[in-house]
């Protein structure tokens, strides 16, 4: 009577050096297809950041000729001009009529216009409730 024995398979040399081939070469196409979409995407995103730089450089050369023209139109000479185009008689501001301003909105503190203004508004509402009475 026979036994029943696991047969052991063993691949013949010549099978299994060309399976590791096979292996090795599809490894080598799947390398090559990457290296592929790689590249392509690198050219994409190269093409994207050179139109964006393009952009970029005209918006700066925009910026600096509308700088360029405010500061221009900014001069004392060019207001006093357009002021006389309008027709607008108008002086600049003593300086006890400058009330310079914190970011918050609120006047600083120590300037003499925003004294003298706080002293005729408490003059001004003393004369109106003595008007009342």
């Amino acid at each position: 009577m026979r036994r029943n024995r696991k047969r052991s398979k063993k691949m013949s040399v010549m099978a299994s050096r060309s399976m590791h081939i096979g292996a090795v070469l599809v490894m080598f196409f799947v390398m090559v297809i990457l290296n592929l979409l790689a590249s392509s995407s690198c050219t994409q995103i190269m093409k994207s950041i050179g139109e964006k730089e393009r952009t970029l450089a005209k918006l700066e050369d925009e910026r600096m000729r509308e700088s360029a023209r405010w500061d221009a139109m900014k001069t004392a000479d060019n207001i006093d001009r357009a002021l006389l185009k309008f027709g607008l008689s108008m002086r600049y501001a003593k300086a006890e009529q400058i009330v310079r301003m914190d970011a918050a909105g609120r006047p600083k503190p120590g300037q003499l216009a925003v004294a003298r203004a706080r002293r005729s508004s408490s003059a001004l509402r003393t004369a109106s409730t003595a008007k009342k009475r």
